[in-house]
């Protein structure tokens, strides 16, 4: 099976941190600034998992905060706060409803708190996040930068931690409403330390219920830019580089093995992070 690499900034790589098992400390917080770009593709997973061919190049950048605060012990606050920018280029049909053209606005801003339930060896945590409402949409390009509508996500996690090695394994129950679809997640992540930098091999699974009936525009319906049903089965790697105890940097990226209106093409994402327990 032929694997297309795809990166889903806002919820793959800072939400496995926000999915994990274990808290800050009080008063202890971590910060990340991340950039994301997905460079011009025309083609999605479509609704079924075949391929899908839109009718022009799409091309996407995203820029996201995203920060943990331990608010008291056990209990973490988390936050994140992206940026998007999306192109739609020349219309490779006649079509009056598809136009050329950008957009640059927030996203869905996500908020969660984390409350670890059990410490000792096995961890266990009941995470609730919560996404805001928020992006445009742009009726001339059918592109949009946000789900207009909130999402309700709890979600239970649990793992180990060694001095070298940790994984853990999440799974939740998310309700989105505005008539979108309700759906499931589950979610495993493992790494390793070699030296003093951290190499991790995650996998997430998002399964859409269909059991909404929002009515989008058809020229939004085109660009996959989220519109209802929205699922993947991805796999992906990412590294943690400290320099210094205090600060480093981030990279990664994750293979789609399969999805449903999401997009098929390669991506990529670095940031830069600050912490301190």
């Amino acid at each position: 099976m032929k694997i297309w690499l795809v990166f889903f900034l806002a919820t793959i790589t800072q939400w496995c941190n926000a999915q994990s098992p274990w808290t800050r400390s009080k008063a202890g917080f971590f910060v990340q600034a991340a950039g994301q770009i997905i460079p011009p593709y025309n083609t999605l997973f479509s609704a079924e998992g075949g391929e899908q061919t839109v009718p022009r190049t799409l091309a996407e950048m995203a820029f996201q905060l995203y920060g943990e605060y331990g608010i008291r012990h056990n209990t973490t606050l988390t936050v994140a706060l992206p940026v998007r920018y999306l192109h739609a280029g020349t219309a490779q049909i006649n079509n009056p409803a598809i136009s050329q053209g950008s957009l640059l606005s927030m996203g869905n801003v996500a908020l969660s708190l984390r409350q670890q339930l059990t410490k000792g060896r096995l961890s266990l945590c009941f995470t609730v996040r919560t996404d805001l409402p928020a992006g445009r949409f742009d009726n001339l390009t059918g592109i949009r930068t946000g789900y207009k509508a909130w999402t309700f996500l709890p979600m239970l996690s649990t793992g180990m931690g060694f001095r070298k090695a940790y994984w853990f394994v999440w799974g939740g129950y998310g309700l989105r409403t505005n008539n979108y679809s309700h759906f499931t997640q589950l979610g495993a992540e493992a790494g390793w330390k070699l030296n003093k930098y951290w190499f991790i091999a995650f996998s997430e699974w998002v399964h859409p219920l269909k059991n909404g009936d929002i009515n989008l525009p058809s020229n939004n319906l085109l660009t996959g830019l989220y519109v209802n049903n929205q699922g993947y089965q991805s796999i992906g790697i990412k590294t943690l580089m400290p320099f210094g105890r205090f600060w480093g940097v981030s990279a990664s990226a994750a293979g789609a093995l399969s999805g449903q209106n999401v997009p098929r093409k390669p991506a990529f994402s670095a940031g830069i992070w600050f912490k301190w327990d």
